[in-house]
This record gives C-alpha cells, structure tokens and sequence, in this order.
C-alpha cells in the first residue's frame, strides 16, 4: 500500500517544521552562549553595584529608621520605576548586545545555511533569552541584596514612613517608591507590569538595532537607540513624554499622587510597547530579503 500524496506531504512538512525549530534554536544557542560568555558581561556586575548603592541601600537605611523590614520585592520594583535607573539600564544593555547581529567572519555562510528566515527566528530567540537573563540578575540580586520579608502587600516602612518623618519628603530617598505608586497600586501588580513593560522596552531597542544594522550596517542603529532612550528621559518632565518609551515603562507616571485617578491609561502604554517590537519584527523580515550575503556589515 502506498501513501496518499497528502499524507506524504503532511509529513514531509512535519519534518521541515523539525528541522526549521532545530536551526532557530541552534542559533539563538549560539548566539546566548557567545553573548553570556563575553567578558563584556561583567558590565552587568557594575549595574548591580550601582543600583545597590542608589536603591538597595537607601530603602534598607529607610527600613531600619522606621524599625521595620521591607518586603522583598519593594527594591526591584523601585529599581524600574526609577527615572535615573530607566536611562541606565537600558544603555548597559545595549552596550552588552552592540555586538549583534554579527554579520562578520562566517556569519554569511552561517546565514546562508541555515535560511534567513530561521536565523532572524533565531536571533528574536536569542533577544528573549538575553533579555530575560539581564532581567532575572537584577530582580535575583535586588531580592538577595533586600534583607526583607516575603510578601504580596507594601510594608509599612513603606506606606507609613513619610507620614512619620515628614521632613524628609521630597529628597531622593523618598522618591524612590514614590506615594503614586504604593498609593495607587498594588505591589504584586505592580511587580508584573513594571517586569512587562520594561522587557518590552529592551526588546524593542534591541529591535531597532537589529533592524537599521540589516538595512545600513554599522552602529546606526545603536547611536538611533541611545537617541530615544536620551530623548525619552530628558523628556519626562514635559507633555510628549509618552510618546517615547522611557515614561511609557514606569507605572507611577500614569497616576496621580493621592487619588486614584489615570494620568494616561496603563492599556496603551501596554499597546505602545507591545505593538512597537512587533511592527520591528515584521520591518526586520522586510529588511533581511534585501540582505545579501556579500555584503560587509
């Protein structure tokens, strides 16, 4: 009995389809294993001293004046509503990924063999990984570094001390879990959506890099990231600010000091940044049927 050409062709796709994910994961490996094995890295460790000392150390000190501990979420979720760390982070992200995508050396003939589809397939792949990896170090390091309690609702030391030590609002420390946030959110949402919006903000710098190296080459696209991220942080305190990613990503600045009222509703925020690496993605796939393989990039 012979099968039907259908069936036969049922399977014959199956095993494309093996082989297609085999070669995307092939390449994101690759890739993650060459980008997590860069000496490069060690920029991530100056960004965790960093945000020990501007962050970490301050809620602690405010914790133990107020005589009780934090819980031990309240830092990473202050590290990503902060307007200063929202400049930083994402450009020493962009300095560890400045690399990519590596189109030198074998990188054509790589290309080439595994189909251009597959391996900007490949790279989103690598992104995700890379992106969820600088994430997970920052949000493992602010929880070990903490010296808090688990729990899902704000401490009081947080929702309690400007009530106790009036004089100190308006400094620095005070705005680093400012009262839109603890007063208006609660901290387990609040957890997820700066996670959300924050990976959706490197990815999709990330995606602009990729994308203008495949149409021009060289470092247009890092020098067009470092520019919105710029112009998006000095554009904060101003009206336009969300139309830039920077203000977007911190959940705070959409709501009001005391009541619970929307300054900018948090679903297009959601919108903005989710619909900006998706609109990359399709420009990236536009842009690589027009990369050649003798180009030098």
């Amino acid at each position: 009995m012979f099968s039907s050409p259908r069936i036969f062709s049922r399977r014959e796709s199956g095993v494309t389809a093996v082989r297609n994910l085999r070669k995307i994961w092939g390449v994101a490996r690759t890739e993650y294993v060459n980008w997590i094995t860069n000496p490069r890295i060690v920029i991530l460790g100056v960004l965790l001293v960093f945000m020990k000392n501007l962050v970490i150390d301050p809620l602690s000190a405010r914790a133990d004046k107020f005589g009780d501990t934090m819980v031990i979420f309240e830092p990473y979720i202050a590290i990503t509503n902060s307007s200063r760390l929202m400049l930083f982070i994402p450009l020493l992200f962009l300095i560890l990924l400045s690399d990519y995508p590596k189109f030198g050396g074998n990188s054509m003939f790589f290309i080439s063999r595994t189909g251009k589809k597959n391996w900007l397939c490949g790279q989103i792949v690598f992104l995700i990984m890379a992106i969820v990896t600088f994430m997970g170090a920052i949000f493992a390091v602010s929880i070990l570094l903490s010296g808090g309690h688990f729990g899902t609702e704000w401490s009081e030391a947080v929702r309690k001390y400007a009530a106790r030590f009036p004089e100190e609002s308006g400094n620095f420390d005070s705005e680093l879990l400012p009262s839109n946030l603890y007063n208006q959110i609660p901290m387990m949402t609040a957890l997820w959506q700066s996670s959300l919006l924050l990976f959706e903000y490197l990815l999709s710098l990330s995606l602009i890099i990729y994308l203008a190296k495949i149409l021009f080459g060289g470092a247009v696209g890092l020098g067009g990231a470092v520019l919105v991220i710029a112009v998006g942080s000095a554009a904060q305190y101003s009206p336009l600010k969300w139309a830039f990613p920077a203000a977007n990503t911190i959940i705070w600045r959409h709501y009001t000091e005391f009541l619970r009222e929307l300054v900018y509703p948090m679903w297009a925020s959601f919108l903005y940044l989710g619909a900006m690496p998706l609109l990359l993605i399709f420009g990236c796939f536009i842009a690589l049927k027009k990369l050649k393989f003798t180009e030098n990039r």
